[in-house]
């Protein structure tokens, strides 16, 4: 009898030690999200100096440590498709500035293709994450309704950009990627966390550049703090309807071989842009869902007598929020090919890069 007590004894040890061990490999298992952040928003780019066929890809990253599972919704632009930019619905008003204090007026605002509505991209995958780096591996896409199996591995960095806000940056792939940027916090990622312009331009902030472009198949990579800014604040004007910001900024730097025909005239046209300013127009427009802004600027040498329909830069952002709901800046893509004809691939400017504070 006491050998049969103590032979189910040892076997209630030994079951609940499995069970310990077994619970403990479950959790060893599983990751938490980097930084435990499980919204991000993301910028990646495709770059090369050897074609004209640059990619970007702008969206949302959200992390689910129950299954180790992440799923990316995301905009892309293909240079070779010729994303020609569109009309955002958004019009800079400003009505009764002081003279020459505001941008060109009643102007359209530009985007992206697709941008004013939803996500034309998805991916689904797992990572894992181990010693401040975090491994994704995609395992199905879906871009413009057509879904493919695939196997596309990242590896990215992972600090503390500041108290209650992740940062993540590319550090390989195996695919065709050569720069990535990401923020993240447990701020929603719909629109009712998203700053409105009036929020935005209330205090004078440089937000810092960092990411990476391509123009003239030569890559450009700007590192954070050394590579400009975007100092929207009080000075930028707020249009009408609350809806967007503008600014306009002078000795801009704006290029006569840009913005005059090389003949007779240039020497006139290059000195016209310094007599009236060599203004460069800035807009920022809030006409979207979710954490969308999008961001266009141009030359006024390039249209001195209306608004410019020609070659602007245009540049959709998303919101960067801390855990706090606090507005920290942008991440964001440029998409800005030649509208000329004929068309010269060369001088398009492609982009991925963040703005952040």
């Amino acid at each position: 009898m006491g050998r049969k007590r103590l032979r189910g004894f040892a076997i209630l040890v030994l079951s609940l030690l499995a069970s310990t061990l077994l619970v403990g490999a479950s959790q060893a298992q599983t990751s938490s999200a980097p930084l435990g952040k499980q919204n991000w928003v993301v910028s990646v780019g495709g770059f090369r100096t050897d074609a004209d066929r640059n990619y970007v890809r702008l969206g949302y990253l959200v992390f689910n440590q129950a299954d180790n599972t992440v799923a990316h919704n995301f905009w892309t632009w293909n240079q070779a498709d010729r994303p020609v930019p569109v009309n955002s619905g958004d019009v800079y008003y400003c009505g009764g500035p002081a003279p020459g204090s505001n941008p060109r007026n009643n102007c359209p605002i530009k985007t992206a293709p697709g941008f004013t509505g939803a996500p034309n991209g998805h991916f689904t995958g797992t990572y894992a994450e181990n010693s401040g780096k975090v491994t994704i591996t995609w395992t199905s896409s879906t871009i413009d309704g057509t879904t493919t199996p695939v196997n596309l591995g990242e590896t990215w960095a992972v600090s503390e950009a500041r108290p209650g806000l992740g940062r993540m940056s590319l550090v390989s792939d195996t695919y065709s990627i050569t720069s990535g940027i990401a923020y993240g916090s447990n701020a929603s990622l719909a629109q009712t966390s998203k700053a409105p312009m009036s929020t935005v331009r209330a205090t004078q902030r440089s937000y810092l550049l960092e990411g990476q472009g391509v123009n003239h198949r030569a890559i450009t990579t700007w590192t954070r703090g050394g590579s400009g800014a975007l100092g929207v604040g009080p000075a930028w004007n707020n249009c009408d309807d609350g809806s967007c910001l503008g600014y306009v900024q002078y000795d801009s730097g704006c290029a006569p071989t840009s913005c005059c025909p090389a003949g007779p005239g240039y020497e006139a046209c290059a000195q016209k842009i310094i007599d009236t300013g060599d203004r460069r127009f800035y807009y920022l427009s809030d006409a979207f869902g979710g954490r969308r802004n999008s961001y266009e600027f141009w030359c006024e040498c390039l249209s001195y007598n209306g608004c410019y329909v020609g070659n602007s830069h245009v540049r959709p952002l998303l919101q960067v929020i801390d855990d706090a709901g606090a507005f920290q800046g942008w991440v964001g893509a440029e998409v800005s090919p030649d509208r000329s004809d004929p068309r010269d691939p060369a001088g398009e400017y492609y982009a991925s890069f963040a703005l952040v504070a």
